[in-house]
């Protein structure tokens, strides 16, 4: 099946539109995180009593969907981008405000949730939904004189620090504070 321009389906417009090179090395990247993951980690799952593939197994389970998610992020419009990264930054946010309360602590710091034996850090899925809403509230303060993109970007970064410092995180406040700046 030879695919041309003229294609107008979702795939074919993704195909002639993606930044080949970029999407190339992302997935280079994460390829080599799991050929790294198998040289090093086999003596640490060996260390602490588990199977010297464990910690590589657990890569992969979460390198597939991670792949999968990915070229499924690819496709989206920038609207539908953005319509996304609000909803992932609305309940990461309200997850953040769940971990204050009802978070596990480990060594003097609330930051995660436990669900079915799996840990997670929403403090880890709020930074891409804020990196692209950030970027779109910038955008539009220069391109509408009338929203007020700047004052709201300060506002959300002011949120994030707050709930992260509660945590206490402040290797991710520095990072989201870096990230906005």
């Amino acid at each position: 099946m030879k695919s041309s321009r003229e294609d107008r389906s979702i795939l074919g417009a993704w195909w002639f539109t993606v930044d080949r090179s970029m999407l190339a090395s992302i997935l280079l990247l994460m390829i080599i995180g799991l050929l790294m993951s198998l040289a090093a980690s086999p003596p640490v799952a060996q260390k602490l009593g588990h199977d010297p593939y464990f910690f590589v197994i657990r890569h992969i389970l979460f390198f597939i969907p991670g792949v999968i998610l990915f070229l499924i992020m690819s496709i989206l419009s920038p609207q539908n981008i953005r319509k996304l990264s609000l909803l992932l930054l609305v309940i990461s946010v309200l997850l953040m405000i769940f971990v204050l309360v009802g978070g596990v602590e480990i060594n003097g710091s609330k930051r995660w949730i436990k669900i079915s034996g799996l840990s997670l850090q929403p403090s880890e899925f709020v930074k891409p939904g804020f990196v692209v809403i950030v970027a779109w509230l910038f955008a539009q303060s220069i391109e509408r004189k009338d929203m007020p993109g700047n004052e709201l970007a300060i506002l959300l970064l002011f949120i994030l620090s707050g709930l992260l410092i509660l945590q206490p995180d402040f290797g991710q406040t520095l990072l989201v504070v870096m990230v906005w700046g």
